[in-house]
């Protein structure tokens, strides 16, 4: 069952317009991706936030990671047509195309080297910046162009903004000071350039649909079997508690061959396995989200272990930091409370009524807002009888 809660004026920039009604699910996500950056842009934010509040408290200057993510538009009717931006914001496109629009997201696979803890792993092309280059726009250009040959300062590409910084992680945890920035770029031409592969870095490519991207698909096969940091940070926690951490999955999409347009440049590679995860993954989620394509995080909760009791501690703490984030609401005490009534009834639950958990099924969700933020309060039933709570607060 989901309970509706009221819905603060905070929330009505999520309502989607009535006017990409008539729009392709892909083609609206694009229009209201571009209309918020463009807004952005003239609002003249400087991206980067996270970092300049790093550096303005005095630490040394962060180290800064720029990524490109590249989309274009496929017909349905298979003809190549430029994309026109001035139609694209109208909500006209589709109509004067006389078909519908598949929107694609460019992936890369790393080649696997030694010493490379991201190497063969799914991401976007990018790379770290360097004293010549004058910001990450030029950053992800330049690497964009070594990695996979598309040189995204012609006219063929169009800029149109960056998300949030990400700070970077490796091995479970923070890199210290270090920070990663997706830029999104548009293809506006009728054809795509040919891509050439920097075999030292990339090994395969592949243009993914947005709609291979959703909540639904996504899966916690991805297991990590000697994940040991728990007992790196409280060796004095009783065996019985750090055991409960060693095996961890991690949220992940598969990205097979199959699930490509089927076009000639679609893949560089049928056979090679791209599963999308990590920071790739949650930069995805964070364009969709942005663009109204999904009102849940992709990767959410970012990782789960076999004990019920030790996911319920992680989303504990996950939604305790998300309102820790920068320009967030904080909720009052009285709505603090309420949210911890709300929480303790399912998991309680959860602990002891396992069976009767299980009999509703799997991915009951309760919504509502605080103050403007958003609260989701999952229970995931597994096959084993684990329930996997989960609670997000944006």
């Amino acid at each position: 069952r989901r309970a509706t809660l009221r819905i603060g004026p905070a929330l009505a920039h999520a309502i989607v317009p009535v006017a990409m009604v008539a729009m392709s699910a892909d083609i609206a996500l694009l229009r209201r991706l571009e209309e918020l950056l463009r807004r952005q842009q003239k609002r003249q934010e400087a991206p980067g936030a996270v970092a300049a509040a790093s550096s303005a408290a005095g630490g040394p200057p962060p180290r800064r990671a720029a990524v490109a993510m590249v989309l274009r538009v496929r017909w349905s009717d298979g003809c190549s047509r430029p994309l026109d931006l001035p139609l694209l914001r109208s909500g006209e496109l589709e109509r004067a195309a006389g078909a519908e629009g598949l929107v694609e997201l460019l992936y890369i696979l790393r080649t696997a080297r030694e010493g490379d803890r991201w190497s063969g792993q799914v991401a976007f092309p990018g790379g770290k910046q360097e004293p010549s280059d004058r910001d990450d726009r030029a950053t992800s250009a330049r690497e964009t162009f070594e990695e996979v040959g598309l040189d995204l300062e012609t006219p063929c590409f169009r800029f149109l903004g960056c998300l949030s910084d990400r700070p970077v992680t490796g091995g479970g945890r923070k890199i210290p000071n270090f920070f990663l920035v997706p830029l999104l770029w548009l293809q506006v031409e009728a054809e795509t350039p040919g891509l050439r592969l920097q075999a030292s870095e990339v090994a395969a490519w592949r243009w993914v649909p947005l709609r291979a991207l959703r909540p639904e698909l996504v899966t916690f096969g991805l297991i990590v079997q000697d994940f040991r940091q728990p007992q790196q940070w409280a060796p004095w926690l009783p065996h019985a508690v750090l055991s409960a951490f060693e095996a961890a999955s991690f949220p992940a999409i598969p990205l097979d061959a199959s699930t490509t347009s089927g076009s000639a440049d679609a893949t560089s590679d049928d056979g090679a396995t791209f599963t999308l995860w990590g920071l790739t993954l949650m930069a995805t989620s964070d364009a969709l989200v942005l663009g109204g394509g999904t009102a849940r995080e992709l990767a959410w909760p970012p990782i789960q272990f076999r004990s019920s009791w030790a996911n319920f501690a992680v989303a504990a703490l996950c939604g305790a930091a998300a309102l820790r984030r920068p320009h967030a609401h904080r909720p009052r005490l009285r709505h603090i409370f309420a949210l911890a009534a709300l929480a303790a009834g399912p998991a309680l639950a959860g602990f002891f009524c396992r069976s009767e958990i299980g009999a509703l099924g799997a991915g009951h969700e309760v919504r509502g807002s605080v103050t403007g933020r958003t609260l989701r309060f999952t229970l995931n039933c597994r096959p084993d009888g684990c329930v996997c709570a989960a609670l997000a607060v944006r």
